[in-house]
Order: C-alpha cells, then structure tokens, then sequence
C-alpha cells in the first residue's frame, strides 16, 4: 500500500519508450521518492523482527508456566550487562531475566535465524555468554533439530525450545518432546498451585473465609500465582469469586468428598520426578510419599526402600546445602526422593503426604494391592 502511494505521483510511463524514462529518473522527485521507499522498507524490517521476538516471549512464559506451575514475569536484561558483549550476539539474540525457583535466571532469545548453527555453534555462543555474564544464560531457540538438541544436553548446554523441550540443568530440569506431546492432550488439568487450593479446601478449613492473598502466604505461593488459580479454578467451574472491599474470597459450592469426585479427573499426579539419593546432615525437611506413606495408613508393607517427597526447587536447594546427594541407583541409595510440583509439607499429616496428593501420585501404579489400599484411603475423606 505505501509503495503504491509514492508511485502514484509518477507520470504514467506504460506508452514511455526508454529515451523517455530516463529524464524521470534522473529528477528530484524521483530520487525524494527512492528514498522515502528505502526508508519505509527499513522501518517495515525492524517492525517484522520485532514482531518475530513478541511472538517468542508469550510462547515462552506459556511453556515455562506450562511445566512449572509458575508464570514467570520477563524483564529486559539491563543494557550495561548487554552492552559488553560481541556484536554477532547482540544481533542474534534478545536478553530477558526472570525469577524462577528462588533463583535469578537470564535468557537469550534468537531473534533470527538466518541460517541453521550447528550444536559446537550454540556451545560456543553459550559458553561466550556464561563468560560475560558470569553464569549460565539459557539460550531459547524458536526450532531446532533433535540431533543438534540431544548434542546440547550432552554438553551440559541450558536451551528451551518452547513447546518441545526444556533442558535447565541448573535447576534439574530435563524435559522432552514427550512431555509436550502428552501435556497437549491434558490441557484441561488444574495447575499445581490450582490442585493444591482445591486440596486444601477437602482437607482443611474451608478457605471461603481466607483472602486470597493471605491463602497464598499459606501454601507459599506469589499473589500472581493465586490470581492464575484463580481464574483457572473459576475457568473450570470448581468455585465462585467474591470480593469485599480489596480482599478477594474463593466460595466453593462442595466440600470433602464431593468436591474430591468433582475435581479428581482434572487433577495430575504431584511428581515431576523422582531420584535416588543419600541423606546428608543435617537430615533434609523431607515428607514420607508413595508406598512409604501408604503403608503407615494400611495393611501394606513397607518397601525396602523408603519414599520421600521434597518441592523440586527444595531438593536443589538441600542438594547445594549438601543435605541430600544424588546416586546411580537403588543399590547406593538410602530413599527415593519424589520431586513433587507443590510443597509437600504445605499438607503434610504426621510427616506423611496428603491423602488426595499420595492417591493421585500412586493411582497409576501396576499393583493390585496398591490400588486397593488407595481406594480404601479415599473412602475415608470427610463428607
């Protein structure tokens, strides 16, 4: 359209022979008029990579949110901590920085992707990186081949791939294109910060009473994450909202069980992984999970192994502390730490998970005897 308006003024030159052309494009107004063009066609370059920046940024806080429960809020990486760095990566990449599990993380946007770099490539820009701002920067790449990916992850590289995988090995984080192909199908499942208010209200005091804020402070939550639990239990049918003067109130119509049978089929299991590892000293604030927990309210017995459940940013933190050390496997190991989305203890009865939270993470479990003693351990949820 605005090529067309500057061509507009032009004598019509369809009946011109070429002698003719010539005198028109020697003339000023021809020449005010190349040069209004170039300097639209720039103005539309720049607005075109700007938006194939913003369209990276949503996917991103999406799929972060997607698998930690957590939207993060992304800030611009401030320019004296940008402005040192080599031209070529300036050019490539958007700088943003975010707080995520108690830790300050800096992520480097491709903006283009002219051309295709290899895995030693991107190993190189983030080690440049890592040097310049003095610790890992994630490297967050719109697409990238499963080749050049699983090279990435053997170098111990931090990248995200929005939607396909997520690889931060800082914060014990590695999760694959199977996450993403089975999360597509359970988009409709609570979020960990939704399930846990949801478990509350089952178990505890009724929180129509609590403001939302203040309920946040009890399950350790931001304000920003119970206002998305929020709208996502409201989204789901599951409460009402009622606000009185600035306090936010969440009124649900059932209570106990019946709110447990209404809202079990949206709700996923707490466990985002599990690992092997030995008790250090002190001994790590850990909940007993799985079979260990069961078997303290059942006939079943108790594994050779014991089960534990910590959050998954506790087990980091404990890890550093050097109050848990991870092991190869079950031979070496004193528990199976279970990983879990939300914070156990939040719950916790008697130093046992909750029983909503133990159903839901053993309730795909393969044996017989287990399925039962879960099933006899939802019976016993108040009316």
């Amino acid at each position: 359209m605005v090529i067309l308006d500057l061509l507009d003024g032009l004598p019509s030159c369809r009946r011109m022979t070429p002698l003719e052309v010539v005198p028109i494009l020697q003339t000023q107004y021809f020449q005010h008029t190349t040069n209004r063009l170039l300097a639209t066609l720039s103005i539309c370059s720049v607005l075109f990579l700007c938006s194939m920046t913003m369209r990276h940024e949503p996917a991103l806080i999406n799929y972060i949110e997607l698998v930690t429960g957590v939207r993060p809020r992304l800030e611009e990486t401030p320019l004296p901590a940008t402005s040192r760095l080599p031209l070529f990566l300036r050019e490539r990449y958007e700088f943003l920085e975010t707080e995520l599990f108690g830790r300050r993380l800096h992520f480097a946007l491709e903006e283009t992707q002219p051309s295709e770099l290899s895995p030693t490539e991107y190993g190189r820009h983030a080690a440049l990186l890592k040097r310049y701002f003095g610790e890992d920067v994630v490297l967050v790449i719109g697409k990238l081949p499963s080749y050049v990916r699983n090279r990435l992850v053997r170098e111990g590289v931090p990248f995200i791939v929005p939607g396909a995988q997520m690889f931060l090995p800082m914060l014990m984080i590695d999760l694959r294109e199977r996450f993403s192909k089975a999360e597509s199908r359970v988009q409709d499942k609570l979020s960990p910060v939704s399930q846990l208010v949801v478990i509350h209200q089952i178990l505890r005091e009724p929180v129509t009473h609590i403001p939302l804020g203040q309920l946040g402070e009890r399950l350790a939550y931001s304000p920003q994450a119970m206002s998305h639990a929020q709208d996502e239990l409201q989204t789901a049918k599951l409460c009402d909202v009622r606000r009185a003067g600035k306090s936010i109130f969440l009124e649900f119509a059932l209570r106990g069980k019946a709110l447990w049978e209404r809202a079990e089929p949206v709700m996923t299991s707490p466990v985002r992984r599990t690992q092997w590892i030995r008790w250090g000293q002190p001994r790590a604030r850990a909940v007993a999970a799985g079979t260990t927990a069961l078997s303290r309210v059942s006939m079943l017995a108790e594994d050779a192994i014991e089960t534990y459940a910590m959050r998954d940013r506790d087990v980091l933190a404990a890890l550093e502390k050097g109050e848990l050390f991870g092991c190869g496997g079950r031979e070496e190991a004193d528990a199976c730490m279970e990983l879990w989305k939300y914070d156990p203890w939040v719950l916790a009865e008697n130093g046992s998970a909750d029983p909503c939270s133990l159903f839901l993470s053993l309730r795909r479990s393969g044996d017989e005897r287990v399925q039962k003693e879960i099933r006899n351990l939802m019976g016993r949820l108040p009316q």
